[in-house]
């Protein structure tokens, strides 16, 4: 029973760890688009919505999936998914520069209008959005290794996703106070990659010792 519940405490920590890189990605990105679409009223709002429908989306599509794997599966498509996310994230300066000369036909020496508006909103959104449904995608998978047969899913769904409110508050914190003035943009974002990796590493170590997941 006490690796049980030491396999349940290490987990929290995982997810609250995924819960702060999130967070910190959601304020990196929004500088990001701050500097290319030139407002941070429209870089924020274009953050919210590639994330509030990326994690909707990927939840929406992984909550069919999760009731259907073993536990340990579950817990290492948890893994897989945060290693995603990482990647992405290393992935997205590059993207938002490979865009830039689209970005220049369309705002076509400054009559592109409305035009320019929405290629410069629908590119940022595609390339937010798989990182973001992956965020989303993690919730139902880490439900289905966290909540064992004889407890009730609501109370140890809802200590999971506290965990994960906990960590992206912090996260949020984090990047605007520390991250940010003392690394800048890029060693901010690296941060938070090292975030999804120690979470990914803890989710495969748990995978790999079996324990609470098997039950």
């Amino acid at each position: 029973m006490r690796d049980h519940r030491a396999s349940r405490a290490l987990f929290v920590l995982v997810y609250l760890l995924s819960g702060a890189a999130a967070l910190v990605y959601e304020v990196v990105w929004a500088r990001m688009l701050t500097l290319q679409m030139g407002s941070t009223v429209t870089a924020v709002g274009t953050v919210l919505a590639a994330f509030m429908g990326g994690m909707a989306g990927g939840a929406l599509l992984a909550g069919r999936i999760a009731p259907g794997l073993e536990r340990r599966q579950a817990l290492r498509g948890y893994a897989a998914l945060e290693l995603l996310i990482a990647t992405c994230a290393l992935l997205v300066p590059l993207a938002l520069a490979g865009l830039r000369p689209l970005l220049a036909v369309a705002y076509a020496d400054g009559a592109g209008g409305a035009w320019f508006a929405a290629v410069r909103m629908l590119t940022s959104l595609t390339v937010l959005a798989m990182p973001a449904a992956a965020m989303g995608a993690t919730l139902p998978l880490a439900v289905r290794w966290f909540v064992g047969p004889t407890e009730s899913p609501g109370t140890a769904a809802g200590g999971l996703y506290a965990a994960n409110t906990l960590g992206a508050a912090l996260g949020a914190a984090g990047a605007g106070f520390v991250l940010l003035p003392g690394l800048g943009l890029t060693g901010a974002a690296l941060v938070a990659v090292g975030l999804n990796a120690a979470s990914a590493a803890g989710a495969l170590g748990l995978a790999a010792s079996g324990g609470y997941a098997d039950l």
